[in-house]
């Protein structure tokens, strides 16, 4: 029997978030709440405790994803938690993981098994396709994903100079090069928003646009370009696609989204400051 333990991943989380939390609390022996708010939401912390297996932590600011991940896995190999559930807070998981995970896990040598990440559903950007029942693939988003330990003794922590967005895919790409596997379990259901994602029509497409904040678009050119480009000898198709993607969200952001001259500064700072090295969290917020 393995023990799961979980993290969730706060920034200024609203009671709403605690139906979320319901899907999964009880999938894991004990969840830590880490909450990289500025400040605290006493209804939001008077609701969490109700819980008698969450550990809430507030950070006292926004030290980043990767900070919180990283806290995570370390609080729970002190308690020698064998794997990690890592959520997001508007995240939903089907009832199954841990019996799934358990089942795939007892099949299979859980050695080589670096992440165990779920079908995911986008509630505002729904696309179905057939799926088999598991299959491998190379990078993985954070929410839903089941992180190896073992693993993550392994190959280190989380890439905190980064601090949101690409924190999960260059730590995908970097188990792959130590030797472990990143497998989707197709029975396993996690139902997410993507981003304020509207549909917009461009010709006879249908163009999903996400309308990410000025500081989110800068975080995702820095930190896509800097992953890129580390990788790009070993995964050389992933790092090209990544580049068009970048010219593909420009694009998005001059045809169909608002704050186009802000975002568009953004996108120059995020190379400016990933030529110069400049990592870590944005202070210029303009």
């Amino acid at each position: 029997m393995i023990k799961l333990a979980g993290v969730v991943i706060l920034f200024n989380p609203s009671t709403r978030f605690i139906e979320n939390i319901k899907s999964y609390v009880n999938q894991v022996d004990i969840l830590f709440a880490i909450d990289n708010s500025e400040s605290v939401n006493p209804e939001f912390v008077n609701e969490i405790k109700h819980f008698n297996n969450v550990c809430y932590k507030w950070n006292g600011s926004n030290l980043g994803v990767a900070r919180v991940l990283n806290i995570g896995a370390q609080l729970a190999l002190q308690q020698q938690y064998d794997f990690l559930l890592m959520m997001d807070q508007d995240s939903v998981l089907s009832d199954n993981v841990l019996t799934e995970s358990i089942k795939y896990i007892s099949d299979h040598t859980s050695k080589d098994i670096g992440i165990l990440y779920p079908h995911h559903v986008y509630r505002n950007y729904y696309q179905q396709k057939e799926l088999s029942s598991s299959e491998e693939i190379l990078v993985a988003d954070t929410s839903g994903s089941v992180l190896n330990l073992a693993a993550y003794s392994k190959v280190g922590p989380f890439m905190e100079k980064l601090f949101i967005d690409y924190v999960d895919f260059e730590y995908c790409l970097r188990l792959h090069l130590n030797g472990f596997k990143i497998i989707q379990l197709n029975s396993i259901t996690l139902y997410q928003e993507l981003g304020n994602l509207v549909t917009k029509r461009l010709l006879f497409l249908k163009v999903g646009v996400t309308n990410h904040s000025p500081q989110r678009i800068y975080y995702r050119v820095r930190n896509r370009l800097f992953v890129s480009s580390k990788y790009f000898l070993h995964f050389p198709i992933w790092s090209i696609k990544q580049m068009a993607y970048l010219w593909i969200e420009f694009g998005k952001v001059l045809l169909f989204e608002s704050e186009k001259f802000l975002k568009c500064k953004m996108i120059m700072k995020g190379f400016i400051h990933y030529l110069s090295n400049n990592y870590g969290v944005l202070l210029d917020k303009n």
